[in-house]
């Protein structure tokens, strides 16, 4: 029995593109790390910087990387954005981070072309892209019809 041949000359190449390896993209977001404190009760936050950003997580920086626990939230804009993550590797000032679930690729391409990094301190929904807009969490006020 003959090995089976590919469909055309380009199938060969296809499991390039299966490959597990993620491609970072430069980023340079301004943001908070919010962890519980002292149970539920209340959150803690720390600033931080995100530097690198992917599908699956992000490398952030910070002074205070320490405090944070192994499970925190990551906060963008005035908490219009949020990430689940968890610790993956800790270096000297910088820390790489999982989502808890992969975001959309086309979401984290328009998050790594935000320009000004301190934008993302403030409300960031008119100054990004509908595709970033269509991720922000909704206002939690009640709307009232009638």
């Amino acid at each position: 029995m003959r090995p089976q041949k590919p469909r055309n000359y380009l199938a060969q190449f296809y499991s390039a593109n299966d490959n597990a390896q993620t491609r970072m993209r430069k980023a340079s977001l301004i943001g908070q790390a919010i962890y519980p404190k002292g149970g539920v009760k209340s959150f803690a936050s720390v600033q931080i910087r995100i530097v690198a950003l992917h599908e699956k997580g992000a490398i952030i920086q910070s002074k205070a990387l320490e405090f944070l626990p192994d499970h925190f939230y990551i906060c963008l804009g005035a908490g219009e954005i949020f990430f689940t993550c968890a610790k993956k590797d800790v270096g000297k000032g910088e820390m790489v981070v999982a989502f808890s679930q992969a975001e959309d690729p086309f979401f984290i391409e328009a998050l790594a072309r935000v320009v000004l990094p301190l934008a993302s301190l403030g409300s960031i929904r008119d100054a990004c892209p509908p595709v970033v807009q269509a991720r922000m969490t909704r206002n939690r006020r009640p709307v009232v019809t009638i």
